[in-house]
Parts: structure tokens; C-alpha cells; sequence
């Protein structure tokens, strides 16, 4: 996932876990800045999105695009972090069920 790194990737709602929680089916494109394999961790920048708008009780898609072999990776996880720093805007998305591969046509 390092060869990512500074990519841009979506973002997208899956499923709320929060009874009664507010389903959002918007598609975020977020910078990749960081991998950490040790905690299966994805650290994002939201760029102008608010934190706000990105739930802590949700899953989450993300989908990165590999143009050398023509394919998206996707995998399913949790945000567990939200926060701000001098790159800006950061997400911490923990990977719950990941990475698979969708040939792209």
C-alpha cells in the first residue's frame, strides 16, 4: 500500500453502525499521506472537507486506483481518529476487511 502513498483516493460510506445513524452516500477524495501496516491503519487528508462530515460510527470503502495494472484496490474499515495538524485535515481509517482487487474496464 506504500506505492500509494500521495495518491488520491475515495472515500465512501458503506453501512452506519449507529442505530437510527445518518446514512451519507457522498464520495470524499481524500490524499493518502500514510500507510502503517503494523496497526492496519490509512492516514488521509480530507483536503476542504470538514471532519465533521465523516462519522466515527460508519464503515467506510476505500478505493485506490492502480494504473500499472489497471485495477482498484478497495477495503472496508473504520475511521477511528479525526483530527487537525500542520498537513491539515486528518483521517485515520482502520482497515477492518481489506484489500481486494476490481479490474477496471
Amino acid at each position: 500500500m506504500e506505492k500509494f502513498q500521495d495518491d488520491t483516493v475515495k472515500l465512501k460510506m458503506v453501512k452506519t453502525i449507529l442505530d437510527g445513524g445518518f446514512f451519507n452516500d457522498n464520495i470524499y477524495l481524500c490524499k493518502m499521506i500514510k500507510y502503517d501496516k503494523e496497526n492496519e491503519c490509512i492516514y488521509l487528508l480530507t483536503g476542504k472537507t470538514e471532519l465533521y462530515e465523516f462519522s466515527l460510527d460508519s464503515i467506510y470503502e476505500c478505493t485506490m486506483i492502480d494504473e500499472e495494472n489497471n485495477e482498484e484496490i478497495k477495503c472496508l474499515g473504520r475511521i477511528r481518529e479525526r483530527y487537525w495538524d500542520k498537513k491539515g485535515k486528518v483521517l485515520v481509517l482502520h482497515v477492518e476487511n481489506g484489500f481486494y482487487k476490481n479490474t477496471v474496464n
